[in-house]
C-alpha cells in the first residue's frame, strides 16, 4: 500500500503511473519539445521503479535523423515538429525499448522557426503506441513554457489512461 504524506497531492502523472503499475505495464518516452519532462515526471512518481523503462530526448533534429533514423524526406516534407514525424518516433522507439507503452512528443514549446498560422507556438503532437496500435493526438497549449509543459504532461497522461483503459 502506498503511504502518502497528508496533504500530498496525487497528480495526473502519479495516477497514470499507478494504473500502469496495477496492470504491470512499462512505459518508454521519445521526447522532442518536452526535452525529458515526461520521463522526469514519471521518475518522481512513487511507481517509477515499476513502470518507467526510460526515455530519449531528441530535441535537435540531428538526433531524429542520425540516432532515430527519421528520413530527411519526411522531416523536410512535414517538419521535425509534426504528427508524421511523431508517429515515426513511436515506431522507432520499439527498437530501443522493450516496453508495453510507447509515447513520443514533438511540438512548439516556444518559437523555433517552423511555426505557421496552422501550427502556432503551443502546438504539440503526441502519439501513444500500445498493443500494436498507434494513437495520434494534436493539441494547443497556452501560457509560458513551464505552463505548457505541465499542460502537455497532464494531457498525455490522461490519454495514456484512456488508451490503456479501452483495452481492459
Amino acid at each position: 500500500m502506498l503511504n502518502m504524506d497528508v496533504g500530498m497531492e496525487v497528480t495526473v502523472p502519479d495516477s497514470c503511473a499507478k494504473l500502469l503499475a496495477d496492470k504491470q505495464l512499462t512505459i518508454a518516452f521519445i521526447e522532442s519539445a518536452t526535452a525529458g519532462y515526461l520521463s522526469h515526471r514519471f521518475s518522481v512518481s512513487p511507481y517509477s521503479g515499476e513502470v518507467l523503462m526510460g526515455g530519449l530526448v531528441c530535441y535537435d533534429v540531428s538526433l531524429k535523423k542520425n540516432v532515430l533514423h527519421i528520413s530527411d524526406k519526411l522531416i523536410d516534407k512535414c517538419s521535425p515538429e509534426s504528427l508524421a514525424v511523431t508517429r515515426e518516433l513511436v515506431k522507432k522507439s520499439k527498437a530501443l525499448f522493450d516496453a508495453d507503452v510507447y509515447v513520443a512528443c514533438t511540438g512548439l514549446l516556444k518559437p523555433v522557426g517552423s511555426e505557421t498560422e496552422e501550427k502556432p507556438v503551443g502546438t504539440f503532437f503526441y502519439c501513444i503506441g500500445y498493443k500494436g496500435e498507434i494513437y495520434v493526438f494534436r493539441v494547443l497549449c497556452s501560457g509560458p513554457p513551464a505552463q505548457k509543459l505541465r499542460s502537455i504532461n497532464s494531457l498525455i497522461c490522461k490519454s495514456i489512461i484512456e488508451v490503456v483503459d479501452q483495452h481492459s
